[in-house]
């Protein structure tokens, strides 16, 4: 089955996910220095607060995930969900909260659940690029783990595109990474380099 997936004179979009509910807080800064690497290489590029959003954590559905209907489907999700599936890239953007996600990103995750294998929507899942960022204030490195581990898993269900990630110790206070001017370099060329990557996969690379 085909990919919509675009080519290589496509303008790509670029969507970030913000899952922490501190604006200018760590995560934030950070994904905005990653849309403004993307937006060097002509993207197009938008964010989204899940706190500012009405998402109810999935509710009951079918074991057969080519069956499924969304029952909660009355919130924000399906809205939310249409920016998503827009997205070439996808930004997942997320403090370390009791070793994973947020609940905000962890319940936007969640509600997938209902559409990633429907018929009808299944390809718009296929070959989009998910990039991932976290901030916590632990000093061990390896407390990343928690957030992209998980996340390289969703992406290959999601039939995605795990294009890197970004992980920041130390960074407790809100705001701390304005301090940390190379962590914000890093972000900038990782969404650079991720828009260069889907234009090499569209080019047939």
């Amino acid at each position: 089955m085909k990919s919509d997936r675009p080519n290589e004179s496509h303008q790509f979009n670029v969507l970030a996910l913000l899952g922490s509910p501190r604006k200018q807080g760590n995560t934030d800064l950070m994904a905005d220095a990653v849309l403004a690497g993307a937006v060097g290489t002509g993207a197009s590029v938008a964010k989204i607060y899940l706190d500012d959003y009405q998402v109810r954590p999935i509710g009951e559905v079918a074991d057969n995930s080519r069956m499924r209907d969304d029952p909660r489907k009355d919130d924000d999700f399906p809205a939310l969900l249409s920016q998503f599936l827009e997205a070439d890239i996808v930004v997942w953007s997320t403090p370390v909260y009791w070793y994973g996600l947020s609940a905000q990103s962890k319940c936007f995750l969640d509600r997938l659940s209902s559409y990633f294998n429907h018929p009808d929507y299944v390809d718009r899942f296929r070959g989009k690029g998910h990039l991932v960022i976290c901030a916590f204030g632990r000093p061990e490195p390896e407390h990343g783990s928690w957030v992209t581990e998980p996340m390289k898993a969703a992406v290959e269900r999601l039939r995605g595109i795990y294009l890197g990630d970004l992980c920041v110790a130390s960074a407790y206070e809100k705001g701390k990474v304005k301090e940390m001017p190379a962590v914000l370099e890093s972000c900038r060329a990782l969404g650079t380099d991720a828009v260069q990557q889907m234009v090499v996969l569209a080019n047939g690379g």
